[in-house]
């Protein structure tokens, strides 16, 4: 599907993205890797419509710089600033995530992000979660959706 097939199939919510203030949200994977196409859908969606990215920030940087112009709030799963935790949970290494928080920081784009903060069995505590929490809070961002990861 292109960019504009896809404002297509979506223009039939058009009255209530005006009306309401919404909009899309790209998530699921890692939408910042499309970068490309997810800019090319900003660039033509129509004005009213905000854009919203579920991300992680594990991507190289000039995928969240591209889409920096474009993107009314970014909803970030952080998981842990904890590197070992991170790593462990992830398997992962954190540095790519803490260069992005950076770039929104420097950007001052911080009441734009929800950072998300599970508690995550067998990998966080509660008091590892409110020092993620502190850091983040200590780096200007000031939303934060704490919540308990549940395995069914």
């Amino acid at each position: 599907m292109t960019p504009a097939e896809l404002i297509a199939e979506l223009s039939i919510d058009d009255l209530y993205f005006r009306a309401t203030g919404g909009g899309v949200c790209f998530g699921g994977g890692e939408p910042l890797l499309r970068s490309a196409f997810v800019t090319a859908f900003a660039e033509a969606r129509p004005e009213q419509w905000r854009l919203y990215v579920e991300t992680s920030l594990h991507v190289p940087s000039q995928h969240l710089e591209a889409l920096l112009p474009y993107v009314d709030h970014y909803y970030v799963d952080v998981k842990d600033l904890n590197p070992d935790i991170y790593r462990q949970y992830t398997d992962n290494d954190i540095a790519p995530v803490l260069h992005n928080l950076d770039v929104l920081c420097r950007h001052r784009l911080q009441q734009r992000v929800t950072v998300r903060l599970p508690l995550i069995a067998g990998y966080n505590t509660d008091a590892d979660r409110q020092r993620s929490r502190q850091l983040l809070s200590d780096m200007g961002f000031t939303d934060f959706d704490l919540f308990d990861y549940v395995v069914g």
